[in-house]
């Protein structure tokens, strides 16, 4: 299963907030569809909303005044320069039975190294992305690798590209008692 379906099927029905509004390019039409299934749809991106449901702001301090059963972060955690901050905020606009969605590059993928995104500002592996995820107050309750993000891709490209991404979806950490 790929990301889309993936997403597509966790924002069913609920009340949704789409960091980023990952896919809302014509070439990549996943924006649409995501809003389509969810119950309500809230859009945040740092440039000019392009739709009444997106409003422009910085995830890292940005309040909602709301929480949400779904939040999506699509190939954002790459480009947030305190990815603390923005973790920390999504957990209090995510309601207690919520997920988190994070889709991020693999830095163990060549691409990385060889052709680096200019705008990136860290990457992560399973191991870092968990443990940050941890620290911030979100465990990880599913990863996986996903191939690239085009739909198009055929099978060969699909094997070529397998853990070109990362995929979690997270809830928020549970406090584990300990003993006296």
């Amino acid at each position: 299963m790929i990301r889309e379906a993936i997403i597509l099927e966790h924002a069913k029905d609920k009340d949704l907030l789409d960091i980023g509004c990952m896919g809302r390019t014509q070439k990549y039409k996943l924006w649409p569809q995501v809003k389509a299934v969810a119950r309500s749809y809230t859009g945040i991106d740092v440039q000019t909303p392009t739709s009444p449901d997106v409003v422009q702001g910085n995830m890292e301090t940005y309040d909602f005044g709301r929480t949400f059963d779904v939040v999506i972060a699509g190939d954002v955690l790459e480009h947030v320069s305190n990815q603390g901050l923005f973790l920390e905020n999504i957990g209090r606009h995510l309601r207690d039975d919520g997920v988190v969605i994070i889709t991020t590059p693999n830095a163990k993928w060549p691409t990385v190294f060889l052709k680096p995104h200019p705008d990136h500002v860290l990457w992560h592996d399973r191991s870092t992305l968990t443990g940050t995820l941890r620290r911030h107050g979100l465990q990880v309750r599913h990863f996986q690798y996903y191939f690239g993000n085009k739909p198009y891709y055929g099978f060969f490209k699909r094997i070529l590209t397998r853990r070109q991404g990362l995929l979690v979806i997270c809830g928020k950490a549970t406090a584990v008692s300990s003993p006296d």
